[in-house]
């Protein structure tokens, strides 16, 4: 393998929360002239009280270690347009609404991540697309984001053609950019996941992308160098929502390619995220988040918010180090549970060791989709991605690749099996240094709970 190198055009991108589940009908994108992006504020629980007050950015060009070592950061031209209008999402529209960076890394011989970022409210995540150069000498892409000209630049750098786009989840956020990508590569082939649109399941043509349906015990032209294995649960969710997602696997490098069913929450934050804004995140004086859980008095945490307040205001400032820490911390809790519990968006360290450096199911994806009807569809599921000689993972969120093995897997999926409590420590474990079992703070998922249960009596879930 190549050593991994991550190549940025420049500057001033935006993002949505991810983990989360958005659930939502077709898809459009548009070129804009403009290259600014709005600024928005509030994460999406304490996030849905703050997202008419404000808009916010993020860049960061920071290195972050994988699987296969330090990722080398470099710059090019900064000339390239990276403008894109989007306008669309629901229940709020995700951004950057005006404008999306690129980040291209080589993950390894013939394969390549492009990464921008997703923005709802003021709480940003990477979202990744996968290309891998098949023996053919074309390009197999997976998951693609916003075709701007500087991302199509990057592609066509690689000086390879675009055989077959491949969708792997329906969820909004990957689905929105197939149709303008596939306008960009015409002569590439495009298949998806099953139900394009919700909750109208109109097909695909529809919407203008004339596509081929995945399908378990169908070959694809790639299934000699790519396998796939589908979630299509028998049971769909809340006005028929499928909740499908095709995971894949590339043999030669035996990398587990996957969309939301996996995360790895980093250390340190990924390259295309705002450095700045991240640190603005980690102040706790002079941070609307923080002055909007006092205002509310998130799950009675306004004290302890305007202590914590009041002793940044009266000491030193914290360094800028301290500060992109912590906001990276506040920033990954706040996409991954919604509301996490007050004090640990005062204090995030704690509750973010809980789900940092480790294969976890997202809180979000676990409590509102596939905790419920689906779950042991989804059980299932996973024992099949288990059945390939996975090394690494690539999720499209958080980090990627990053060393994984079917064990991991496992560990991370347990918390669906039957009678266990996603909050509760195991009636059994080893202790450190042995993996420890995935659990989720009680305090911090109670947000989600509460929805989760407000779901299962509508019968949603």
């Amino acid at each position: 393998m190549l050593p991994p190198q991550r190549l940025a055009h420049g500057a001033a991108p935006a993002s949505v929360a991810a983990g989360a589940s958005t659930l939502c009908s077709g898809s459009c994108g548009a070129r804009s002239s403009r290259e600014w992006t709005p600024r928005v504020g509030g994460p999406m629980g304490i996030a849905g009280l703050g997202l008419a007050c404000g808009f916010s950015t993020r860049r960061s060009t920071c290195s972050r270690r994988t699987a296969r070592g330090l990722k080398v950061v470099r710059n090019a031209t900064e000339s390239l347009d990276r403008s894109y209008l989007n306008f669309t999402g629901f229940p709020f529209p995700l951004g950057p609404v005006f404008a999306r960076r690129t980040v291209r890394t080589q993950i390894g011989d013939g394969m390549w991540t492009f990464e921008q970022e997703q923005k709802l409210a003021n709480i940003a995540v990477n979202v990744r697309m996968t290309a891998i150069k098949l023996e053919d000498g074309s390009l197999w892409v997976h998951n693609p984001v916003a075709p701007t000209e500087e991302c199509n630049a990057l592609l066509r750098e690689l000086d390879l053609p675009v055989k077959y786009i491949v969708l792997g989840s329906a969820q909004y956020e990957h689905k929105i950019f197939v149709a303008p990508f596939a306008r960009r590569w015409p002569d590439a082939k495009v298949y998806t996941v099953q139900q394009w649109s919700w909750p109208l399941d109109l097909p695909s043509a529809f919407y203008g992308i004339f596509a081929t349906e995945l399908k378990d015990g169908e070959d694809t032209p790639w299934s000699s160098e790519i396998d796939k294995q589908l979630l299509c649960p028998k049971d769909r969710l809340g006005l028929g929502y499928s909740a499908s997602e095709c995971a894949f696997f590339h043999r030669r490098s035996k990398t587990l390619i996957c969309t939301d069913a996996l995360v790895y929450v980093p250390e340190d934050p990924p390259a295309v995220l705002d450095k700045d804004e991240l640190k603005g995140l980690g102040r706790t004086a002079n941070n609307f988040i923080l002055d909007l859980v006092a205002f509310v008095n998130w799950r009675g945490s306004g004290d302890v918010v305007r202590k914590a307040i009041a002793e940044e205001s009266g000491g030193p400032s914290p360094s800028d180090a301290a500060l992109l820490r912590k906001g990276w911390q506040r920033d990954a809790l706040l996409s991954l549970y919604f509301g996490p519990d007050g004090g640990s968006i005062v204090e995030p360290s704690q509750a973010f060791r809980s789900i940092a450096g480790r294969w976890i199911v997202g809180p979000v994806c676990y409590s509102l989709v596939y905790g419920g009807k689906i779950r042991e569809d989804v059980k299932e599921w996973s024992e099949r991605l288990c059945e390939w000689d996975v090394q690494q993972i690539l999720p499209g969120h958080f980090a990627g690749p990053v060393g994984g093995n079917p064990d991991d897997i496992r560990r991370a999926f347990e918390v669906l099996g039957e009678n266990v409590e996603a909050t509760e420590p195991p009636d059994f474990a080893l202790p450190w240094p042995f993996p420890q079992p995935v659990r989720y703070p009680a305090e911090d998922l109670k947000l989600l709970t509460d929805i989760r249960g407000a779901l299962r009596a509508l019968n949603v879930i």
